[in-house]
């Protein structure tokens, strides 16, 4: 079966930095450049603007810098100097703890930078309440272990088509010759994106409705460290009697996870006496995509204990082929059949599709699930509506449905559903 995996480059920013070398002053380890002078430049950094919430990703996007910090390290992780990144010129005057991003942009040499400093990070696009100003200049942030045990928030990740998500990494000063030394950042997304372009029926399927999509199951936080903490796990009471008040009142606290905005568009596929309609649903906005960010993983780690992602699909007014006791298919009006079984009339006829697995191979169920990792979107592709695995229940213990993914970095990944 043909793999729906590709990588495209990811839009990042390149921090080149480099220094001079000299003696030692005593430190904790050797001076690798004691006139303290670092050379640091931005490369391929977009600046603040706005952009439509809902417009799927390209490759050519790239992740705007709106704020940061720059922080010089030792081994032991002690911060020596740290600058705060402002796109604001008249706040870069303020003290001689700020640059402006125009200056970074251009190149800017750091001078007074302790000789025992071996490492440079960049934090960018972090509010207040993540990461504070005043905790670097006040002294409360003195490791680089404290920055990244500082926690980012989901809520702040999904404005403006996620064009300035969190953003994170960390390299070690190496020689670059000539007495110069010297490191290069990429500037990773420290969330994943998910893009649903449409939902078609199964071949099993004659009518139905899309009334909900939603992510069900995710983390609302994460550490700059991107550690996965279980206390930080976000999601509705999957036992619950009424998985549709449920939901509802779930999606309440986050709106931006959940989309009601669906068009039904219906053609007619085959010819002759084959022919049929069929309904096909898109987001009520042409060529834009139900999209959701979301915590996956670093790539630097292997961690068991993260959970993956879960996504439900209210599906309602189902009329579908199955097969009775002799093997022969007939046309059962779903609600009506609830209704002759005692389901109430709010109740009857609904249905969720409950993914909580994704896959490489389309309609290859044997395959192992994969991994989701920051700073990735994926492209669900074929998602197709069919009968085997609906439930009036979410999430119920034993249901697990694959839906394949293909991958396309921001990274970009186009996703199959497997079902």
């Amino acid at each position: 079966m043909k793999k729906f995996l590709s990588v495209l480059a990811l839009s990042s920013m390149l921090v080149g930095l480099g220094a001079c070398s000299s003696e030692e002053n005593g430190s904790e380890i050797e001076e690798i450049h004691p006139n303290g002078r670092v050379f640091i430049k931005l490369d391929n950094v977009a600046g603040p603007s706005s952009r439509m919430t809902e417009n799927p990703k390209t490759e050519s996007d790239i992740t705007e810098f709106h704020n940061g910090f720059i922080i010089f390290g030792t081994p032991k992780s002690a911060i020596r100097k740290h600058y705060e990144i402002v796109t604001d010129a008249s706040q870069a005057d303020l003290t001689d703890h700020t640059v402006l991003l125009d200056d970074l942009r251009k190149g800017k040499t750091f001078e007074g930078v302790p000789g025992d400093v071996t490492n440079v990070a960049i934090v960018a696009n972090v509010s207040e309440e993540e990461l504070s100003a005043a905790e670097f200049h006040n002294g409360t942030i003195r490791f680089h272990t404290d920055v990244l045990n500082k926690v980012i928030y989901l809520k702040n990740q999904y404005a403006d088509n996620m064009s300035h998500v969190a953003l994170y990494d960390m390299k070690q000063l190496t020689s670059t010759g000539k007495g110069m030394m010297g490191a290069a950042l990429e500037m990773k997304p420290m969330c994943a994106r998910i893009e649903i372009d449409k939902i078609t029926p199964g071949p099993d399927v004659v009518e139905y409705t899309i009334e909900g999509i939603g992510l069900a199951g995710f983390y609302d936080r994460m550490a700059i460290s991107q550690l996965s903490n279980r206390d930080y796990w976000t999601a509705p009471d999957y036992d619950a009697a009424d998985p549709a008040v449920e939901l509802h009142e779930f999606f309440k606290s986050w709106p931006y996870l959940v989309n009601y905005d669906i068009r039904g568009v219906e053609s007619t596929v085959g010819e002759g006496a084959s022919a049929k309609k069929v309904t096909t649903f898109y987001p009520t906005e042409k060529g834009k995509s139900w999209v959701y960010p979301f915590f996956a993983k670093s790539e630097i780690r292997e961690d068991n204990e993260h959970y993956g992602l879960r996504l439900i699909v209210k599906v309602s007014n189902l009329k579908v082929y199955l097969k009775n006791e002799d093997g022969d298919k007939q046309l059962v009006d779903v609600t009506k059949r609830d209704k002759d079984n005692g389901v109430s009339d709010e109740k009857a006829g609904i249905r969720y599709l409950n993914i909580n697995g994704f896959v490489e191979d389309y309609h290859n169920t044997q395959s192992a699930a994969i991994q989701f990792y920051n700073g990735y979107v994926y492209k669900v592709q074929s998602f197709e509506i069919t009968t085997q695995n609906l439930s009036d229940k979410i999430m119920p213990a034993d249901m697990n449905v694959n839906i394949s993914v293909s991958v396309k970095p921001w990274v970009i990944k186009k996703i199959y559903p497997q079902i």
